[in-house]
């Protein structure tokens, strides 16, 4: 889990004391080490949320690693979401709704960029909900949301 996406989920407030962990373990791996870094990703459930986060922010300034603003930890996140989408990881119809979900809310992007997450909402809810009336299978919507997660991340989303 890398920092812009913790964030996300704790500016959200659906963080929980596991994801603190793994995001230690993701740092360790990107060889990255500091002291309480290291107790971080050491610590084992039963989990106390209090020690987790002091040991998160002590590790946050020990690494001198910036907090991204709201904006920026929701961009991470909607980059981790289009990797899942490629990947297949998870319900991707859902995933691509849930992109479009935090465009709309959180980030201030030209019509261009949200016109596309927009349309492919309004084909899922056809799909899922709606008359139906251009046949939308889902292969075909499936086809359309992984084309458009490969289009936003080469273009450096």
């Amino acid at each position: 889990m890398d920092t812009q996406f913790l964030y996300y989920k704790k500016y959200n407030s659906y963080v929980a004391p596991i994801d603190y962990v793994n995001w230690a373990f993701k740092m360790l791996e990107n060889e990255l080490s500091s002291p309480s870094l290291n107790i971080l990703a050491s610590l084992r459930e039963p989990f106390n949320i209090f020690e987790v986060e002091r040991y998160f922010e002590n590790a946050m300034f020990e690494l001198k690693l910036p907090e991204p603003s709201h904006k920026e930890s929701a961009e991470g996140y909607v980059q981790y979401l289009m990797q899942q989408i490629i990947l297949g990881n998870g319900n991707v119809i859902d995933t691509a709704y849930e992109v479009y979900k935090i465009l709309q809310e959180y980030l201030d992007y030209d019509d261009e960029k949200l016109i596309v997450w927009y349309r492919i909402s309004e084909m899922i809810d056809d799909f899922y909900y709606g008359d139906n009336v251009n046949n939308i299978t889902e292969a075909f919507l499936l086809n359309v949301i992984i084309r458009e997660a490969n289009v936003q991340l080469e273009k450096g989303y």
